[in-house]
């Protein structure tokens, strides 16, 4: 057994082990986990608050939910999860008697990203991350029957930042956090000028040349339209800058074409400032986080689903709710 193989194994018994999961869904999540030294199944519920797993939670309504909550555990990178998601139902298997595990509320939550990822080895129906994004997003509302299925949820979005450069955000961040400064190259926030300079970067990022046909089709389907190459995607993307002519629905889908294509977290993590005279850095930036999680769990109007097939996440998590209920029957 290699290094890894020993330590995925190790983490997953104290998961099995960790008594919060009991009836409860588990959602593996993306999410640094190497500076935490578990060594207990207790100490798994450290991981529910690092960021990750604390903003996935956050965007769950508490008033609804209560204490069924889904247990976020993060698992590291989109290809940790994927490896680490079979490895705990073998171990379930193995020993299901000294287990605290549904595996049927098991499910895992992993980015689309720019690249790429075979997951033939968890999910029989679609050999890749690609093929998977696709049937779950081909329409409006999304296929949640395919989320079941697979017991994958996709973001339809590049990764979990680009779901805080949602167009909404700007004017309810400003009117939820007044006394909060969020500045962008030494302005006020603009969502508008990070997609503009975003566009930008279709030129110049290394892994949307080297995914080149997977980024391109994905954007075809997209926009039912043909896009044949890089230039085409950027003559598509340039028509936002000039918002006179275009309807606010085109406006929103060339944004979403954006958000699909560029990488979100430099501009979350290295270029907009978050400030608060009253609060630390690191407390506004963490309101900010928490006020962006409620505007989702906000949206989750489980008693009218129609109301929340808008964004991606509120239709995850009133999918979640209503298996859970069915699974709890």
């Amino acid at each position: 057994m290699s290094e890894v193989e020993q330590a995925d194994q190790e983490f997953c018994s104290k998961i099995l082990k960790y008594t919060r999961i009991i009836d409860n869904l588990v959602i593996l999540c993306e999410g640094l986990r190497g500076y935490l030294n578990i060594h207990s199944p207790e100490q798994i519920g450290e991981l529910e608050y690092l960021p990750d797993a604390n903003f996935w939670k956050q965007t769950i309504p508490y008033s609804s939910w209560r204490n069924k909550k889904p247990i976020f555990i993060p698992c590291g990178s989109r290809s940790d999860v994927i490896r680490i998601y079979p490895k705990l139902i073998e171990l379930h298997n193995d020993d299901p008697d000294n287990s605290y595990l549904s595996p049927e509320k098991l499910f895992i939550l992993i980015d689309l990203d720019i690249q790429c990822q075979d997951i033939s080895n968890i999910c029989p129906h679609y050999q890749t991350t690609e093929e998977l994004y696709h049937a779950i997003y081909e329409n409006n509302p999304i296929n949640t029957n395919v989320i079941d299925k697979s017991k994958i949820i996709i973001t339809g979005w590049i990764h979990k930042e680009a779901y805080f450069l949602e167009p909404d955000l700007q004017d309810y961040l400003q009117q939820e956090l007044p006394l909060t400064k969020i500045t962008y190259k030494n302005n006020p926030l603009s969502l508008e000028e990070i997609y503009k300079d975003m566009i930008e970067d279709i030129n110049s990022d290394a892994d949307i040349d080297q995914n080149l046909d997977n980024v391109l089709k994905r954007i075809e389907k997209f926009l039912s339209i043909p896009i044949p190459d890089k230039n085409s995607l950027i003559n598509e993307c340039t028509k936002l800058k000039h918002n006179s002519t275009i309807t606010p629905e085109e406006k929103r889908k060339l944004i979403e074409v954006i958000l699909k294509t560029v990488k979100a977290k430099p501009y979350w993590e290295e270029q907009i400032i978050i400030e608060d005279d009253y609060l630390s850095k690191d407390k506004a930036e963490d309101n900010v986080l928490l006020a962006i999680s409620r505007f989702y769990a906000n949206s989750c109007n489980l008693s009218n689903q129609s109301n929340s097939t808008l964004y991606h996440i509120p239709q995850w998590v009133n999918f979640l709710y209503a298996k859970n209920e069915e699974l709890n029957r």
